[in-house]
């Protein structure tokens, strides 16, 4: 019977996966992914590397566990920002704020680039997905100020966010980046 290192076998387990999340995570980070072995992550994690398997099919997977790690708190941030407004125009520009200061604030940039080449076509269709749930959030502040053409207006406003994700990706200062896309946004949602 293994050595169980928590109070239940479910809280053990939790905490080998995330030391796992956390080792693959750190060696994509310094190394990008061709560092990233089976005995690499095993080793950091302090985990023999056949136990490795009882958390993963294959090394793909826990790429594509780090990729998407930190999606849910940014949509949550995003929705809290949102939700802290009270007129449309507001809405929009916490939307716009609040995406930028994540892409500032996390690893989105090498996240990013892994997404964009180590991830099986499944992997990158379920990240899409996730990151329509962000764009529904604008189609609904869209909808909300009435505009007319709602579908080009929230295109244009998520290729603000984009694009300026970008320049923050490529190290542009941050505070810059996000006043000239908060400020492109008002301009862009004026009715």
């Amino acid at each position: 019977m293994p050595r169980i290192d928590a109070g239940s076998l479910r809280e053990h387990r939790a905490q080998r996966l995330e030391k796992l999340i956390d080792a693959a995570e750190a060696i994509m980070a310094e190394g990008g992914i061709e560092a990233l072995t089976a005995g690499a992550v095993s080793a950091r994690a302090g985990i023999a590397r056949n136990s490795l398997y009882r958390y993963f099919d294959s090394i793909d997977d826990l790429v594509e566990i780090v990729v998407m790690r930190e999606f849910p708190a940014w949509v949550e941030a995003v929705a809290q920002a949102v939700a802290a407004e009270t007129n449309p125009h507001a809405k929009a520009v916490a939307y716009v704020r609040s995406n930028l200061e994540q892409a500032a604030s996390g690893s989105h940039g090498w996240r990013t680039s892994l997404s964009r080449g180590a991830l099986s076509s499944s992997a990158r269709q379920r990240v899409r997905e996730m990151h329509s749930c962000l764009t529904t959030t604008l189609d609904q502040i869209v909808a909300e100020l009435g505009i007319g053409r709602p579908e080009l207006t929230t295109a244009v406003v998520q290729a603000v966010v984009d694009a300026c994700t970008r320049r923050i990706d490529a190290g542009d200062p941050p505070a810059d980046v996000i006043s000239y896309a908060c400020d492109a946004a008002e301009r862009i949602l004026r009715v």
